[in-house]
C-alpha cells in the first residue's frame, strides 16, 4: 500500500528547522506511512497555507496566536519543536554598535514574524525608534533568505536578521554579529507542528502518524551526533567542524513538547505587541498527541 502524501509548511529552511528535515530524509515519517512535502511559506502566510489547505501542517506557532488574537480560530498546535529559535543581528563591517546604525536599513523574516517584532522592540528599548531612526525591512513576498544574504553583501543594508547557519558563514567572511534576538526576549517564541481541527477530527491517524515521525526523528537528531553532522554538513554544504558548532547550539533548543506555560508566554508576548488582552493557550492547542512516541 503506497503512502499517503502530505504537505508541510516551513518558514524556511534553516537550521532551526533542521529537526524536520532530518526526519524528513532520514525516513522517520516514510516508516510511519507518509511521505512529507516541503514548501517555504514565511510569516503568516505559513499557517495561512494550513487554513487554506494548501498544506496540512505548518510550523509558525507565533502565526496561530497572531490569527486567534483577531478571533476565533481552526488553527491548532500539536507540538513545540524548537524553543527560543536563534536569530542574530549581523553587521556591515565598520559597525562598532546599535548607534553606528541609525538612519539605516535593516533586513529582517517577514512581516509579522517574532523575530521582525523582536528586532523592532529591541531598538526601541536602546533609543532607535523604528521607521524613524532605523529602517527594519521585512521580507518581501517572493524573495529568499539567498538574496537577503546577497543584497546585505552588496551593501543594501547595514544589518541582517538570520539564523544558522547563515550567522557562522557571514562570520567566516568577516561580518560581526551584535547580539542574538532570544537573549533579550527569552520564552517569546518558539516553532511548532500546527494544523486544523477538520484535520485532527477527519485524518486523526494520519495526523498521529506524522507527530509520531517528528518524535522519532527528532529523538534520533538529538542522540546520534554523527548521523546529525553527517546530515547538516551534506544539506547545508558546511564543514563539519562549523555543523558541529551549529548543532551543539541548537541541540538543546528542539524539542517535541506541548508546553501551556511556555505558550502563554508567548501569546502574552504577541498580545502586548498588538496592543489587545492574551487569548488562553488552552484555546490553541491539541493535547491530545503530546504523549505520542
Amino acid at each position: 500500500m503506497a503512502n499517503e502524501s502530505v504537505c508541510l509548511a516551513i518558514m524556511a529552511p534553516t537550521l532551526n528547522l533542521c529537526n524536520y528535515l532530518f526526519g524528513i530524509e532520514q525516513g522517520f515519517f516514510r516508516k510511519e506511512g507518509i511521505d512529507v512535502n516541503v514548501i517555504v511559506r514565511p510569516g503568516l502566510r505559513n499557517t495561512q497555507a494550513v487554513a487554506d489547505g494548501e498544506a496540512d501542517f505548518g510550523a509558525a506557532n507565533e502565526c496561530v496566536i497572531q490569527t486567534a488574537l483577531r478571533g476565533p480560530t481552526d488553527l491548532r498546535i500539536l507540538l513545540q519543536v524548537l524553543n527560543d529559535p536563534l536569530h542574530d543581528l549581523i553587521v556591515q563591517k565598520g559597525i562598532d554598535g546599535l548607534q553606528d546604525l541609525k538612519g539605516k536599513q535593516v533586513a529582517v523574516p517577514a512581516a509579522g514574524s517574532t523575530p521582525g517584532i523582536q528586532t523592532r522592540q529591541y531598538f526601541e528599548r536602546n533609543g532607535l525608534v523604528p521607521d524613524r531612526d532605523i529602517f527594519v525591512v521585512p521580507q518581501a513576498h517572493g524573495e529568499t533568505m539567498a538574496d537577503r544574504v546577497r543584497h546585505f553583501e552588496e551593501g543594501k543594508f547595514a544589518g541582517l536578521i538570520a539564523s544558522p547557519p547563515t550567522p557562522f558563514l557571514l562570520h567566516a567572511k568577516g561580518y560581526r554579529s551584535i547580539t542574538e534576538l532570544s537573549e533579550h526576549f527569552p520564552g517569546t517564541a518558539s516553532h511548532g507542528l500546527v494544523t486544523t481541527t477538520t484535520t485532527i477530527a477527519k485524518r486523526r491517524p494520519l495526523v498521529e502518524a506524522m507527530v509520531r515521525g517528528y518524535v522519532r526523528g527528532v529523538t534520533a537528531l538529538k542522540q546520534d551526533r554523527e548521523a546529525a553532522l553527517k546530515f547538516i554538513s551534506a544539506r547545508f554544504n558546511l564543514e563539519p567542524s562549523l555543523a558541529g558548532r551549529c548543532y551543539d547550539v541548537l541541540k538543546e533548543r528542539w524539542t517535541a513538547k506541548l508546553s501551556l506555560e511556555s505558550l502563554r508566554t508567548e501569546c502574552e508576548f504577541q498580545a502586548q505587541n498588538a496592543g489587545v488582552d492574551p487569548i488562553a493557550a488552552e484555546t490553541i492547542t491539541e493535547a491530545s498527541f503530546s504523549g505520542v512516541h
